[in-house]
């Protein structure tokens, strides 16, 4: 009742507006997101990666498991199948997988370990208890690089822990060698010179003997016998106790063997079986239903979507779509990537569908469905950006924004979609999309271009690929463009499936489709309901597109005809809503002694993207592996590097010099982007050439003549930035216009109600609970420039 009186107001100005405004604010406050954070993934579709003919458990059958899952219904249904559960996608990040028994251990008199499979404990280094040995998946030592399994003793539950194979060492009693079964991760343990830090990293080990500590019956000390004449043990180092090879043993840690009666194993895709179901919005009535299938050949017809108004039998018609086909990095694993396009749809009306490929023997999908765009009316968005496989993430409460359409027609991702994607042969990025089809399957979305589609040999390849048109063929560009036209007509350059599977699709529908047809996935628009969507990539800006001008050049181009049409069109649709992966002005934009490189790297994402000692060290492994200087010359090695060159501060300015003044020129109303992991929203504010951007024209929300700025980056990143990274700086801590700052992970909602009123709210993941909330109050929306 509240919104409709809101509604029927009479068209005022001034202080009315503002009651007005308030009005629609508290209502939509009582819409609160009720579902949070990551939700359970059941693919049974997937096959056991277990070795020796041995398949999945039961979940129910492995003592714990159940801690493990955030829905105890999905939990006592899930039987065999390979899953996601919620609460261990931290510790199992490349996708879905099972839990697998062990081969039989082969005990001998000198051997009594020998086949066994066990957790490391450390007993002594904590007052408050074990702490289970495991691996770093992003940090290292100090002054090594990351990625590499650095060994610490630092979690505080057995199933963080690595699971140790013993490996019996012939003719030295008591001594083995120790195999990491971490799934994805299968290696032998051992030590680097530098430090005698261990890591799991090696194709064979280093001998370890098991000495029994005769004061703490079942506890052993564990020497390094690399060296026989000269043994040393284990320790641990810093605070975070990374584990070295060099301690006396008087210094050693002592350690408690647990066993592990199940380990978990990475499942695979299998043949046949469509997943990574996506339906991506193209324009009011069209979609464009992509999905990933694993041949044993190409299939020989065009895929196949079958779609119904009521999902009963025999109410289904069967629409052809197009395959491309995309080959990992490693040239071991082969996609057939398809789409669908369904034109002609009944605005805001709900359509069921299946898919399958064009195999002989494919299987046909589940029925899943989807609402239907529209052209007038409210319009309800959720868009954010930065979200991954992590256990804060924002998919539980997407999938209860759409299912049900209470909060959210459209989902607008912009941009870091998975993180290292390319990781175990693509398979993370698998992850990623099998588990983010319970959402997309269902729920049309939107996927902008990020700086992570460019990592891990999942290059923007992979991004592009998984788009209608593929590359989208921009003149004088040095990327290769895709040779797919037609179904299954030749192969993809593309170095990354996801990267693959979201770009062909988006270039399928919006870069074709969309209001202005852009014909790339780089950049587009969208007129869905009151908002036109324009999404753009900066990339280029920040050294990470290799397109260079071509592409800078063929954006700027296009935009301008794409805004000045959507402004002359103000009367159907009023609103224009900008989005990129990269914000323009904000907290930290205007950073000077951070290199753009830096800030566009993988590295910025784990430990801040103005860590300038991360920054420092990356850059200097990058340069200058093998060597080592003293760090002031270190600092005056980096001086003078390429990478370092071009600053974050120049590489926005450029930006900013290049596309704000069509923003401006159009009046767009509001631009909302990513990349920085937090959530900030600006005053209206005076243009400014550089990130730091202008004073505050007004403190309100009422007609405002330039953009209103936010920046959503928390979907679900692997952490969070601060507001103090660029101490000291241009913007240390706020910038002019700062409003309000957030470090919660969450996500927004962007709600035009009608003419006048477009809402923004920002949401916590963890529980729903509102952390901003604003309304855009515009009577202004003249076609005039």
């Amino acid at each position: 009742q509240t919104l409709q009186f809101a509604r029927r107001l009479p068209r005022t100005t001034g202080a009315a507006m503002l009651v007005r405004a308030m009005l629609v604010v508290v209502a939509f406050a009582l819409l609160a997101v009720v579902h949070a954070d990551m939700y359970d993934v059941v693919t049974p579709g997937l096959k056991s990666g277990c070795t020796g003919g041995r398949s999945c458990l039961a979940w129910k059958a492995v003592n714990g498991s159940a801690s493990l899952w955030a829905d105890s219904h999905l939990y006592n249904t899930a039987g065999h199948s390979c899953a996601q559960p919620a609460k261990a996608v931290d510790a199992q990040p490349i996708g879905a997988w099972c839990y697998c028994g062990f081969s039989t251990p082969s005990p001998t008199t000198d051997h009594p370990l020998n086949g066994s499979v066990k957790y490391i404990a450390d007993t002594t280094t904590s007052a408050s208890g074990p702490l289970f040995v495991s691996f770093a998946y992003t940090d290292a030592p100090p002054g090594l690089p990351s990625s590499t399994e650095w060994m610490r003793a630092n979690y505080g539950t057995a199933p963080e822990g690595m699971p140790l194979r013993f490996d019996a060492i012939p003719g030295q009693p008591h001594t083995y060698q120790l195999y990491n079964l971490w799934p994805g991760y299968e290696n032998f343990i051992s030590f680097t010179w530098d430090g005698w830090y261990m890591r799991a990293y090696y194709s064979s080990g280093m001998p370890v003997r098991l000495e029994p500590d005769a004061s703490h019956p079942g506890e052993f000390f564990l020497a390094n016998m690399q060296f026989p004449d000269n043994v040393s043990y284990v320790g641990v180092s810093g605070a975070t106790h990374w584990l070295v090879a060099n301690a006396r043993k008087e210094d050693a840690i002592r350690v408690a063997l647990t066993e592990v009666g199940a380990h978990p194993v990475y499942c695979e895709s299998d043949v046949g079986i469509p997943e990574q179901i996506n339906v991506q919005m193209a324009s009011a009535d069209t979609v464009v239903v992509g999905f990933v299938t694993f041949e044993t050949q190409t299939p020989s017809s065009p895929p196949v979507a079958a779609v119904s108004l009521t999902g009963k039998p025999g109410t289904f018609s069967p629409i052809e779509g197009v395959t491309h086909v995309h080959v990992t990095a490693a040239g071991d694993r082969t996609y057939y990537m398809h789409f669908v396009r369904l034109s002609g749809l009944t605005p805001r009306t709900r359509y069921f569908y299946t898919v399958q490929s064009g195999s002989p023997t494919a299987a046909v999908s589940q029925i899943f469905s989807f609402r239907s765009g529209y052209t007038d009316g409210e319009t309800r968005i959720a868009i954010y950006g930065d979200m991954g496989v992590y256990s804060w993430n924002n998919m539980a409460n997407l999938l209860g924004d759409c299912a049900n359409g209470a909060s959210a027609d459209l989902v607008v991702h912009a941009g870091d979609h998975a993180y290292n994607e390319g990781e175990a042969d693509e398979r993370r990025g698998d992850g990623y999309m099998q588990a983010f089809q319970r959402v997309l399957a269902n729920c049309p979305w939107t996927p902008v271009v990020g700086n992570h589609e460019f990592y891990d040999g999942a290059e923007l390849g992979r991004y592009l690929n998984m788009t209608w048109q593929g590359w989208g063929p921009v003149a004088g560009g040095n990327v290769p463009t895709n040779s797919f036209r037609k179904p299954v007509s030749g192969r993809s350059t593309a170095t990354s499936a996801l990267g693959s599977l979201l770009s062909i699709g988006n270039h399928h529908s919006v870069g074709l489709h969309g209001s202005t047809p852009s014909h790339t996935s780089r950049f587009f628009s969208l007129d869905f309901g009151l908002v036109h969507l324009v999404a753009l990539d900066l990339n280029v800006y920040y050294g990470v597109d290799k397109c260079g001008d071509a592409c800078r050049l063929a954006q700027l181009e296009w935009l301008k005809k794409d805004l000045a049409a959507a402004h002359a069109n103000r009367d159907k649709v009023p609103w224009i809503v900008g989005t990129s992966h990269y914000p323009f002005y904000c907290t930290g934009c205007a950073a000077k002694q951070i290199p753009a490189a830096w800030y566009a790297s993988d590295g910025a994402e784990a430990f801040g993207n103005d860590n300038l000692t991360a920054a420092q060290d990356a850059l200097y492994h990058l340069t200058h592996a093998g060597t080592r200087q003293s760090q002031t010359d270190r600092m005056q090695t980096l001086k003078t590097a390429p990478q370092w060159s071009t600053a974050v501060r120049q590489a926005s300015d450029a930006s900013i010099k290049d596309l704000m003044p069509l923003l401006l020129e159009y009046k767009m109303d509001m631009f909302v982007a990513g990349h920085w992991h937090y959530y900030e929203s600006l005053y209206p504010a005076n243009p400014a050439p550089t990130g730091t951007g202008g004073k505050p024209t007004q403190n309100n929300f009422v007609n405002p003549t330039v953009p209103v700025h936010v920046t959503t980056g928390n979907g679900g990143p692997p952490g969070r930035d601060t507001f103090r990274e660029d101490c000291p700086g241009p913007d240390c801590g706020s910038i002019p216009s700062t409003r309000k700052q957030s470090l919660a992970f969450g996500y927004a909602h962007l709600v035009a109600y009608n003419t006048s009123h477009l809402e923004l709210v920002q949401y916590a993941n963890a529980n729903g609970s509102v952390v901003d909330q604003f309304m855009i109050v515009q009577e202004n929306h003249s076609s005039e420039v």
